[in-house]
């Protein structure tokens, strides 16, 4: 703080003994003014103006470091939000089937069933794991060993139905 205020000083008593130095002609006279006005300007927006230029710097080093993902990161990062993706609409759309084939093999109306599937990933390959189905209305009384025999056979999976 003290070397800022020395140097507006400083700066100060330098344009003014310019001043009383220089002819006294009224065309330099002016010039002399703004040249010592914008030096003393420049004295006291110094500190601001480096505070700025270290802000911008630090800020663009942390905007770069964060930007900069390599391509293996960004590829690693695309491949598990598309295997999300497709497991999901996978999942959903082995639900419809399974609730298709209900129906048709066993008369089971879609609105009298739910299904959760449990899914694993092997080798980038998604296989059906479980498959429980939950009965209601009528179709509770529909026999719930061949069901599970059925989807067994057809999924090569674990077959659960449940009751309501």
């Amino acid at each position: 703080m003290n070397n800022y205020l020395s140097s507006i000083i400083l700066v100060s008593i330098g344009v003014g003994i310019i001043q009383l130095i220089a002819p006294q002609y009224k065309e330099i006279d002016k010039y002399i003014k703004v040249i010592g006005i914008l030096a003393i300007l420049y004295v006291m927006l110094s500190p601001i103006i480096s505070f700025i230029n270290d802000i911008d710097l630090n800020f663009i080093e942390d905007l770069k470091d964060k930007i900069e993902i390599s391509d293996e990161e960004k590829q690693d990062e695309y491949n598990e939000i598309l295997k999300k993706y497709i497991n999901e609409h996978s999942i959903k759309e082995c639900k419809s089937k399974i609730k298709e084939i209900l129906e048709k093999e066993f008369q089971i109306p879609a609105d009298e069933c739910e299904i959760e599937i449990s899914t694993q990933i092997i080798d980038d390959s998604i296989s059906i794991s479980t498959v429980q189905i939950l009965l209601s209305g009528n179709s509770i009384f529909k026999n719930p060993y061949n069901i599970e025999d059925y989807i067994h056979t057809l999924l090569k999976c674990t077959c659960q139905v449940l009751i309501k």
